[in-house]
């Protein structure tokens, strides 16, 4: 650790500056990220980073063992590790010991990811049907007139986005604005014209809406409830879209005041995978189906068989 010294007083605002500069095109969010794991190291050990002499870097199985006994998440926990691991590649870290580091990261990476498929497998037994889910939702819709409350309409718009078409991840939802014409390049539109078809664009993904009801609703929610550009505001009178938060939010209280259950997004695209599989899709549409929900590969659909 001889060579270390000279990073010895480094602050964190000084690897900050270090990493934006060694990684010149990195997104403000992975910057940010990093900073932070910084600060955590700092509250874990109880002392200013530049206090710390980089002693968290003498053994890479205590370190993770800190982590795990702090009140961070696991998910935190992986990301202040992968974070540690930047670091040593920003200090020129020699590789055998950097691998070492490495290995801790990849072995409770793997168990966090069998665990987790096996969580999945558990709660796929208990999720509600998805066909289930959309025959509520166009029972709603049905009955549906402009005399429901602003909130009451937003849950049902919210709620149908997610259950008439292919459910995405909350922060596909994000800005999604109203437009009459196909704009150019990325961002999150519903697209309507003339002849009354309806689009769902997710940067380059497009998604036609075929759903009768989720037409029905999305024109009566713009027409009627909602004056902005944007899809999803939080109230009558907000003139900006709701934030990832406020979208998760909704969800789970739309799910419950709808199905009389509470649903994350991430319950609903695995009801939705299940039902899909239930199908027995072919591979190429498997294929499609995967990377429009935003999986890396068409094994992570077989998670969501029953076995």
């Amino acid at each position: 650790m001889e060579y270390l010294k000279k990073f010895y007083p480094y602050t964190v605002d000084q690897f900050d500056n270090f990493h934006r500069k060694a990684f010149p095109n990195t997104s403000k969010s992975t910057c940010s990220s990093f900073r932070q794991s910084l600060l955590r190291i700092e509250k874990i050990y109880d002392k200013p980073f530049e206090k710390l002499n980089l002693c968290f870097l003498e053994d890479p199985n205590d370190l993770f063992n800190k982590l795990l006994e702090s009140d961070y998440s696991e998910n935190t926990i992986i990301t202040t590790y992968t974070h540690i691991l930047k670091l040593l590649k920003l200090m020129d870290f020699p590789l055998h010991q950097y691998n070492k580091f490495l290995e801790i990261l990849n072995h409770n990476s793997q168990k966090r990811q069998l665990r987790q498929e096996e969580e999945l497998r558990e709660k796929l037994e208990f999720l509600p049907d998805f066909q289930s889910l959309r025959n509520v939702v166009k029972s709603r819709i049905k009955e549906v007139d402009f005399n429901l409350q602003f909130s009451e309409m937003k849950q049902l718009l919210i709620m149908a986005m997610l259950v008439l078409s292919v459910p995405m991840k909350p922060n596909a939802y994000l800005g999604m604005k109203f437009s009459y014409y196909d704009p150019e390049g990325n961002g999150n539109w519903i697209i309507s014209d003339e002849e009354e078809n309806i689009e769902l664009k997710f940067g380059e993904q497009y998604i036609k809406v075929v759903d009768e009801d989720l037409k029905k609703i999305i024109d009566i929610w713009k027409n009627g409830y909602n004056q902005t550009k944007f899809v999803f505001i939080s109230n009558e009178d907000s003139k900006k879209p709701m934030t990832v938060k406020e979208i998760r939010n909704s969800i789970s209280i739309a799910s419950k005041d709808i199905f009389d259950i509470s649903l994350t997004a991430g319950d609903l695209r695995n009801a939705y995978m299940k039902h899909l599989i239930e199908l027995d899709p072919d591979m190429e549409q498997k294929i499609a189906i995967s990377k429009i929900l935003g999986y890396k590969n068409t094994e992570k659909l077989d998670l969501h068989k029953i076995i």
